[in-house]
């Protein structure tokens, strides 16, 4: 018995669509899956032209709400289609272990592949037929080669399926995982069913030790095999650069192998050489302009070879800050760059969140001190500016930087009635920018759609509030003068720091304890600099604010029942449901984080503070319920916090029956992770 169909058995493309047994051959199987591929490719590009149309027609005529039949029902499609994609099952713990479900609209896409390439890998086979299993192994190894360019296309940061969707490469980086691991299927397909074809007569072995496509084939599933297990979560978390530079070996191995393996349509192998190396060469022709100075008007104090030179500063909760004055790169709010400080960190490149507006005439950067390089440029900062390092936060340590960006797409929120900002920790260097630039374009006379904006920012302690304490209070203090002075009264700002001890902002614990703060109180109170308290009454039109909570059983312990209540769900709009919150080590922010030079020339506004953690439904709501036209929810944040704004988005799109004949209006969501 022949191990082997021979090349004249074999149906190439010169064989038509059908064999003699009306079975689909393998080469137009192939351009049929890419015909799929490329319709759906189609579609989404349709649907960003139509949201960049939906934009158009709103700026034009500043209202958010559908115009005609036709673009109600499209926002009736869309509204289900959010509801669907944003519903997820609850996060359920067993001991250690978090078992998080994802969103079902990455279920459908997922289980839709998946569906389609076993159709493309079995139809017309009998799976129980001896006589069939051969000619399932080449269908399958066909199909596992179709399959290369696609992840190819959706790992590269130049991508064009995001170009072409309007869908930012990191969001499409789930995609990339999950086709690997059908990809990994596919090729065990295609592996067992030789196998199982030649365990017949007891040939695994044999072909194994003398057929040189059979060891190079297995060798190939060998290494994809290493690729899909050293890329799971855990490892990635744990050290990216290794996993990265590891990814990389491995799969240049694993297309060696391939490249070695097939004898036949060689295109799709070198397809995925050329899309790895347009997007390589693409990268460093953009970066190489974005460092070299030549390219850019001299600016003094800039180095005469490298444009970028960045300041790191430590602040508080292990946080450092990285500027870089006057920037050749060009960017928008809500996008990131690769940052790497060779100086500092070699042979590393890590994504940040710019924190500031292109108006700023800065880059910023908020890093949060975790393992590896994030660590070592908060020890070099620490190390260079002295302890205390609320001390002297103007100056820093200078050192030259490379960029590698921006990336990252958002649908412009100017488009939308009312927007809600949630964001946990560090996720507000995404949230903030978008913010501030809404209330810029307010500020100058910009006409656009958005008329409310709500604003919540969870930290673990307050003096984390010092990071963006600055901006948060000239943002009040321009749109407070909006409304005074341009008597622009439908604008409004209403922003909230919620205070809590849980850094991952999961669901409370009943036996959870706080420890008592380590220096002072605890108060939640408002936070305003004490060098202009004496000038409050001449800023009598501001808005009012109160500050929430109670501190008198602070001294007493946690919470009234002896237990922490940091992370219990406070609603600041229902008297009587704030709590005393512990937070360890913190202090009041104020204006010693400011320098002279920034101290402003009049009293900033107040910010609001609240003890626990938000119910981030109800907040939601609100907001919904007083949207003249469709309205966004943006999120950024640990894991229990963009999964409970999910959960409450796809939960309250159903209640309120959007577009389904309710009247009520839409909302877009976008939510973004960050780590790795």
């Amino acid at each position: 018995m022949a191990f082997y169909r021979r090349d004249d058995d074999m149906d190439g493309p010169d064989m038509g669509a059908m064999n003699a047994m009306g079975v689909p051959g393998y080469f137009y199987l192939q351009k049929i899956f890419w015909v799929v591929i490329g319709s759906v490719i189609a579609f989404c590009t349709l649907l960003n032209v139509l949201d960049h149309i939906l934009l158009w027609q709103r700026q034009r005529s500043l209202n958010a709400r559908p115009k005609s039949f036709l673009w109600t029902s499209y926002a009736t499609v869309t509204a289900i289609a959010r509801e669907i994609n944003a519903a997820s099952l609850p996060t359920y713990q067993l001991g250690w272990l978090k078992i998080r479900s994802p969103p079902l609209g990455r279920t459908i896409v997922v289980l839709s592949y998946l569906i389609t390439v076993l159709v493309f890998c079995f139809y017309g086979y009998d799976t129980m037929d001896a006589s069939t299993w051969e000619n399932i192994a080449y269908r399958c190894g066909c199909m596992a080669q179709t399959q290369l360019p696609l992840i190819f296309l959706l790992a590269g940061k130049q991508n064009v399926i995001g170009f072409l969707s309007g869908i930012g490469y990191e969001r499409l980086n789930w995609l990339h995982r999950w086709v690997a691991r059908i990809l990994w299927l596919t090729v065990t397909f295609h592996m067992g069913f030789w196998f199982r074809s030649w365990a017949q007569i007891d040939g695994i072995l044999f072909q194994l030790r003398t057929d040189d496509m059979t060891q190079t084939g297995f060798a190939g599933w060998c290494i994809l095999t290493a690729v899909l297990l050293t890329s799971v979560l855990p490892l990635r978390r744990l050290n990216y650069e290794v996993f990265l530079i590891l990814h990389l070996i491995l799969f240049s191995g694993f297309i060696g192998c391939v490249m070695i393996h097939v004898d036949y349509g060689p295109g799709y192998v070198w397809a995925c050489v050329g899309i790895f190396f347009f997007d390589r060469v693409l990268r460093f022709i953009v970066g190489l302009v974005a460092h070299l100075s030549i390219f850019h008007r001299r600016v003094p104090g800039r180095n005469w070879l490298w444009a970028n030179k960045a300041t790191l500063t430590p602040l508080p909760g292990n946080v450092t800050r990285i500027t870089i004055d006057k920037p050749v790169l060009k960017w928008k709010p809500g996008q990131h760059v690769f940052l790497s400080c060779h100086a500092v960190v070699p042979l590393q490149s890590h994504p940040f969140s710019i924190a500031s507006l292109p108006s700023d005439d800065q880059l910023e950067f908020l890093v949060q001190a975790k393992n590896g390089g994030t660590s070592r440029f908060h020890r070099f900062a620490s190390k260079n500016l002295g302890l205390p390092i609320q001390k002297n936060p103007g100056t820093g340590s200078q050192k030259l930087v490379g960029l590698e960006g921006p990336y990252g797409r958002i649908r412009p929120l100017r488009q939308f009635d009312s927007i809600c900002f949630l964001a946990g920790s560090t996720g507000a260097t995404f949230t903030v920018p978008l913010m501030r630039d809404i209330v810029q374009r307010w500020k100058s006379g910009s006409p656009i759609v958005t008329k409310r904006i709500r604003f919540v920012w969870v930290v673990k302690a307050r003096d984390r509030v010092t990071w963006f304490q600055k901006h948060l209070q000239t943002a009040l203090a321009d749109v407070e003068a909006i409304r005074r002075n341009d008597g622009l009264f439908d604008v409004e700002l209403d922003l909230s720091i919620y205070v809590t001890c849980d850094e991952e902002l999961e669901a409370s614990k009943a036996n959870a304890v706080c420890e008592p703060p380590a220096h002072g109180d605890a108060e939640i109170s408002t936070v305003q600099n004490p060098e202009v308290e004496d000038e409050k009454k001449k800023f009598d039109d501001r808005i009012e604010v109160q500050s929430v909570g109670s501190n008198e059983n602070e001294t007493r312990g946690c919470g009234p029942d002896g237990t922490c209540c940091c992370k219990s769900t406070v609603d600041e709009e229902e008297e009587g449901t704030t709590c005393c919150c512990c937070v360890p080590g913190s202090s009041t922010p104020s204006s010693s984080s400011v320098s002279d030079k920034d101290k402003p020339a009049v009293p900033l506004p107040q910010l609001k503070m609240v003890a626990g953690r938000p119910n981030a439904r109800n907040i939601i709501r609100k907001v919904l319920e007083e949207a003249d036209g469709e309205s966004a929810v943006v999120v950024c944040g640990p894991p229990g916090l963009r999964d409970d704004v999910r959960r409450s988005v796809a939960a309250l799109s159903d209640e309120r029956a959007v577009h389904k004949g309710s009247g009520a209006q839409g909302v877009y969501l976008h939510v973004e992770g960050f780590g790795y």
